[in-house]
This record gives structure tokens, C-alpha cells and sequence, in this order.
């Protein structure tokens, strides 16, 4: 069996996109696959969607193929329209591994810790347990980066032209930074930071994505100026996990958070669990991902005695840790 952990945004989160640097982290909810021998054909288990389907070579190869070229023509149509089936991703990848290992039946089941539709990489999670249990069960000796490509692919299938960030940092671990004219860099920090996750029950990146863009339009020196704060906080915020200093690092959060809240991207209901985390001694909190919705990270000494007063206010919540082990 083979797990990798989920993937969430410490800084830099909108900036990235304008070539500043980010910084992201993976968190121990983790997702597992386990794979097989089967009589003939493909089966797929995704247990958390009570969903299985068994496929033969024919229909793997001829998904791959017809994938493969919508993402190398850029084709955003097509993948919205293979996206529709929850299959796809994992055609593409099994596809992909075939090609060059050669196929042989198999079982593959999948399940999943990480929450879903939050911003905190459940996808990649999952293609990369897929990619290192395939490394695994037919003994390829695939690198790291070779696993972390591979997993990529599913997730090119579900979010259409990523940077592949969230497929390094579940397939590595740890702590890892991102430019887009320098691709991704594994930092070498040993840090395990206690973080409490609030999902504010909602999320919506394409729309936090294009609020931003328009922005940018109307005021490029203005929002150049955020993003280059933004930028500081991820310099700074390595620097505070280099040396393990966790109020530097709740400080740099707190002036990201600011960065978005400049940008138009708080709503009522993060701007109450970040307050509620400040009265309750909180060393830092900020969202996490594109904002208007989805999830909030909230930096404290004892994370899980924070969740009780979150549940009070309907929301879900968790305790986690920043910097663990990519799959394995």
C-alpha cells in the first residue's frame, strides 16, 4: 500500500500566478491506495465515492490517447468534458504507466482522509498514491520527480493547466516553494508546524482567480505592490520555519492575510474565524488557498483546543501538522 499526504498553501497564494514566490506544505491527512493482481482487465475501487468500474487495456489506451492530446493542444473543452467522468484521471495515468511498463491486471483500490473541494490537494493526494502504489507493485524504480509527473497528469484531467505544485508536495513532502520562471524547489526545512484547518463550507477558485485578474487590470501598480508584499511573507515565513521561530511565522500570516483581504478575497465568514482565532490566542491565521471561501489555517500552541469553539459556530475543523512525509 502506498499514502501520500494532502497539500495546502502557506503563502504566496494569487501572487504565484504573477511570478512571485509561494510556499506550500504537506499536511498528515494523507490518501491510500492499494493495488492487486486481478484475472484480467483494470478495476477501479473509489471507495470515499462508493464507485468501482473495471476497465479493459482497450479502454484505457484509447482515454489516454484522446487525453494525452487535449492537454498537449491546451484543449480546455475537452478536459472539462472528461472531467465529467470521475474515471478519467486515473485512465489517464494507468494509460500513461502502461505505455511504458507494460500492462498486467490489477485491483485498485483508493480512499481518502483528505477533505474534498477545500483547496488542500484531496486530488493530487490521490494521484499520487496511485502513481507510488503502481511504482510500487510492478517494482519501476521511478524517481520522485517521475512519480510526481505522472500523478500530474490526473490532475491536469480535474483542474485543466496546473502548476504541478500540489503533485510535488504530496509526492516529496515536507515544505516546498514555487516560481513560475523557475518551477518548484524542496526546501530543506525540518519543521513540523501544529496548524488547525476551519473549512468554511464553501469554495470558489475560478471566480477568486478572475477577481484578481480584473484587479490587476484596472490597478497594476497597486496590486503589484500587494503581491510583492505577499512575496516578503513567503521569504520571511521560510526563514521563520528555518529556525523553527513559529510567532515570526503567525506574523507573516497575519500580513498575508491582510494581502488578501486588500484584494477583495475575505468574506464574513473567514474574517469570523480569523477573529474568533486572535481572541483565543492564536499566533497566527490566514486562508489558505484562493480565498472566498474554502479553508482557514490557524497557527497555534494547542491547535485541538480550539475546535470546540469552532464547532459551536457550525464549522468543521482539524488539527494537523504542516511538513510531514510525501508518499510513500
Amino acid at each position: 500500500m502506498a499514502s501520500a499526504p494532502g497539500s495546502l498553501k502557506l503563502f504566496g497564494e494569487h501572487a504565484v500566478i504573477y511570478n512571485r514566490l509561494g510556499l506550500s506544505a504537506a499536511f498528515n491527512r494523507r490518501a491510500f491506495c492499494e493495488i492487486k493482481k486481478a484475472e484480467d482487465g483494470v478495476v477501479v475501487n473509489l471507495t470515499n465515492f462508493g464507485k468501482s468500474e473495471k476497465f479493459n487495456l482497450n479502454d484505457i489506451t484509447s482515454s489516454h490517447e484522446r487525453i494525452k492530446k487535449m492537454i498537449e493542444k491546451g484543449d480546455a473543452a475537452g478536459l472539462g468534458n472528461e472531467r465529467k467522468d470521475i474515471f478519467s484521471p486515473y485512465n489517464v495515468i494507468l494509460g500513461e504507466f502502461f505505455s511504458e511498463f507494460g500492462f498486467s491486471p490489477i485491483e485498485i483500490t483508493l480512499r481518502s482522509d483528505v477533505p474534498r473541494n477545500s483547496g488542500l490537494g484531496s486530488s493530487s493526494s490521490v494521484f499520487c498514491s496511485l502513481a507510488g502504489e503502481l511504482n510500487n507493485f510492478f517494482h519501476t524504480a521511478l524517481s520522485k520527480n517521475q512519480v510526481a509527473e505522472l500523478a500530474n497528469l490526473g490532475d491536469k484531467v480535474v483542474h485543466g493547466n496546473p502548476s504541478g505544485l500540489d503533485a510535488s508536495t504530496c509526492t516529496f513532502g515536507g515544505y516546498i516553494s514555487f516560481r513560475r520562471s523557475e518551477g518548484v524547489k524542496l526546501l530543506k526545512i525540518k519543521t513540523e508546524v501544529p496548524m488547525l484547518v476551519v473549512n468554511t463550507g464553501f469554495k470558489n477558485t475560478g471566480e477568486m482567480i478572475q477577481r484578481v485578474a480584473e484587479r490587476y487590470k484596472r490597478d497594476r501598480k497597486g496590486t503589484d505592490e500587494i503581491f510583492d508584499r505577499m512575496e516578503e511573507t513567503a521569504i520571511n515565513g521560510i526563514k521563520a520555519l528555518e529556525s523553527s521561530n513559529l510567532t515570526k511565522l503567525g506574523e507573516n500570516m497575519e500580513i498575508a492575510q491582510e494581502c488578501f483581504v486588500e484584494l477583495g478575497l475575505s468574506t464574513t465568514k473567514i474574517d469570523e474565524i480569523i477573529s474568533t482565532a486572535s481572541k483565543n490566542g492564536a499566533l497566527g491565521a490566514k486562508i489558505t488557498g484562493a480565498g472566498g471561501g474554502g479553508c482557514v489555517i490557524i497557527l497555534a500552541e494547542k491547535p485541538s483546543s480550539l475546535i470546540a469553539t469552532y464547532t459551536k459556530l457550525s464549522y468543521n475543523s482539524f488539527e494537523t501538522k504542516l511538513g510531514v512525509e510525501g508518499v510513500n
